[in-house]
């Protein structure tokens, strides 16, 4: 009986992929090879990048530094503890806010039911925040046009090939 190994070995060679399947001749197990079907690489154009990971950092660089830019082009001041907060023309003074706040404490110890006071303490540091989120404002500092379109084109550009790397469909066939 001949080599079935070596008649493979001669004919596809030693790195050409096979599988054997066993078929039933005369009686025999004969070994005869079966070439696999690989995928073919998509080949990329020489217009586009193939390197995922620097079109991740190049991403993460420009949208950080972007943000960085436009967060310090910006002045942030705040109103807060001067007397009156409001919402709109709505003005009460400071010490109202506090309010609901200490009503929920006193009714956390005093009723039975602790999620009554627990609900409008949460209402009174909602109140908080809300009072304090209000009384900021931000003022740009000085700068032209151009630095602008500079500073949000970074932003953008940096978001868009951050998305486009980290929402890509999966080119593999897993």
């Amino acid at each position: 009986m001949r080599d079935i190994g070596k008649l493979v070995e001669k004919q596809f060679g030693k790195k050409e992929p096979v599988t054997i399947v066993n078929r039933l001749h005369d009686g025999l197990d004969i070994e005869v090879p079966k070439l696999r079907k690989g995928k073919k690489k998509k080949m990329l154009s020489p217009g586009k990048a193939s390197n995922e990971l620097m079109q991740f950092f190049m991403g993460f660089l420009l949208f950080g530094g972007g943000l960085f830019w436009v967060f310090n082009s910006f002045e942030v001041t705040s109103t807060w503890g001067h007397g009156y907060w409001g919402i709109g023309n709505f003005r009460m003074p400071m010490g109202t806010m506090l309010i609901p706040l200490l009503v929920g404490i006193g009714l956390t110890f005093f009723l039975e039911k602790k999620w009554i006071g627990g609900f409008v303490c949460a209402l009174g540091v909602l109140v908080i925040l809300i009072s304090l989120i209000t009384s900021i404002s931000f003022h740009a500092i000085h700068g032209t046009l151009y630095t602008y379109v500079l500073m949000f084109g970074m932003v953008a550009a940096g978001a868009g090939l951050l998305i486009k790397v980290l929402f890509k469909p999966n080119s593999k066939g897993d």
